[in-house]
């Protein structure tokens, strides 16, 4: 016997109505892949003028991208 209460046959946390909370799930998931967005963007634009400034700093982003590559 189930200790979940049941409400004409379906189980209690299955009748509750989530559409609100999906849509706000998705209004905060769209808001953080914005953010993370702007950020990579920002991170490749001080990289470019880092790398333009001194030319050498491009080893250790070299190195970083062959690494994320490799790892599995």
């Amino acid at each position: 016997m189930s200790t979940i209460p049941e409400t004409d046959g379906i189980p209690a946390y299955e009748a509750v109505d989530t559409a609100p909370r999906t849509h706000a799930k998705n209004k905060k998931r769209k808001t953080r892949r914005r953010i993370a967005k702007a950020l990579a963007w920002v991170s490749v634009a001080l990289t470019a003028v880092m790398v333009l400034s001194e030319p050498w700093l491009l080893l250790p982003v070299i190195t970083l991208v062959v690494a994320l590559s490799l790892w599995d």
